[in-house]
């Protein structure tokens, strides 16, 4: 054994993220986020991983086994010394501690911030996305229509909305109204499972569709009723999206199956509740031989985890041809989020590599 590997530490951080404003979807309420951090140092070497549970519901609900997992993890990583993935997935239980120690492993490799090397950390080029808005935006439509209005002139040319169908009518109104003004406006619209069944999802995806302005629908029923998500996807007239159907499938032998029997039109990826970038790539492999789009989401992380999301998306737009616009908008919403390069300028995610990383309290162990 050498004398650098000797020196490999690893440690834990946590912080609480507040969010500038409770925001709401169709069924959960979000006020701040417990993140998790995992740090490996050895000489000047350091890598950096999010570990963020939030949209993760199995380490959600028992946040005091998650943590002793990791703790458990930074242990072995310290006693084992060894930086390849493969020889910590049998202590892992969690998708999204199995992320954050991808990219600590990663950063560690090239040095954080950087993960990948691409003209995207040389701000050359950016990454399209969208922009975002919550249910409570949807209470006053006049409100709701200034700040679809105000995303569009910040360059915004996809908006994704957060639908209820208590809040339909004017959700409804509020997009003819989008339409009439701007045309060449998309709409992605997140139903997080709030149509009790396919007959009204169906009734309600043809009242979207009428409108001509929406891109496609996700998840327009809860989880799990694989026989009623294929009855949509094969009757609604918009393109169908699932997220949560795909979050828990893990084996390659049930990511085809789903897809088999459900045959959606598109998926939408978070790497913290689907594998990481491993599981995740799984699903673009299998959506690419069925000719299933895909588009990459994040799950509210820091801009440690987006920084990662965004340089990862970059190199796997290049490989699969991707040109979808992706969801890594959700950095804003926090009233401390680190200070870093990543800025939303025209409707894309750049970074600009001339401004530091101000993440000081993280590395003081």
């Amino acid at each position: 054994m050498n004398k650098n590997q000797i020196h490999l530490n690893c440690f834990l951080k946590k912080k609480t993220f507040f969010f500038k404003k409770t925001i709401f979807n169709s069924n959960r309420i979000f006020k701040k986020n417990i993140i998790w951090f995992i740090v490996i140092t050895q000489n000047n070497k350091i890598g950096i991983g999010e570990c963020n549970p939030i949209l993760d519901q199995y380490a959600f609900k028992n946040l005091k086994r998650f943590e002793i997992e990791l703790k458990n993890l930074s242990q072995k990583i310290v006693f084992l010394k060894k930086i390849e993935i493969y020889y910590y997935y049998k202590y892992i239980s969690y998708s999204s501690i199995l992320f954050g120690l991808e990219q600590a492993f990663l950063s560690f490799k090239n040095q954080f911030p950087i993960l990948y090397d691409s003209e995207f950390i040389y701000g050359i080029k950016g990454i399209p996305v969208n922009s975002l808005m919550w249910l409570n935006s949807f209470k006053n439509k006049k409100y709701a229509i200034n700040e679809m209005e105000n995303q569009i002139m910040k360059g915004f040319s996809f908006i994704k909305i957060k639908i209820n169908k208590n809040f339909f009518n004017d959700q409804y109104l509020i997009l003819k109204e989008i339409k009439r003004k701007y045309p060449f406006i998309k709409i992605r619209v997140d139903a997080n499972g709030c149509f009790e069944n396919s007959r009204k999802a169906l009734y309600y995806l043809d009242k979207f569709y009428d409108l001509d302005i929406v891109d496609f629908i996700e998840q327009p029923i809860l989880s799990g009723n694989w026989k009623d998500m294929s009855k949509i996807c094969k009757k609604s007239k918009l393109p169908i999206a699932l997220d949560e159907e795909l979050v828990n499938i893990n084996k390659l032998i049930e990511k085809k199956k789903l897809l088999n029997i459900i045959q959606p039109q598109h998926l939408i990826l978070r790497p913290c509740i689907n594998g990481g970038f491993y599981g995740s790539e799984e699903w673009m492999l299998e959506a690419k031989k069925r000719k299933i789009k895909w588009s990459i989401s994040s799950s509210l992380e820091s801009n440690i985890g987006i920084n990662a999301i965004a340089q990862w998306i970059f190199i796997m737009q290049k490989k699969y041809n991707n040109k979808n616009v992706h969801g890594l908008n959700t950095g804003i919403l926090y009233v401390n989020n680190w200070n870093s390069p990543l800025r939303i300028y025209n409707g894309s995610i750049w970074y600009n590599s001339f401004i530091k990383w101000k993440i000081k309290i993280l590395l003081n162990q």
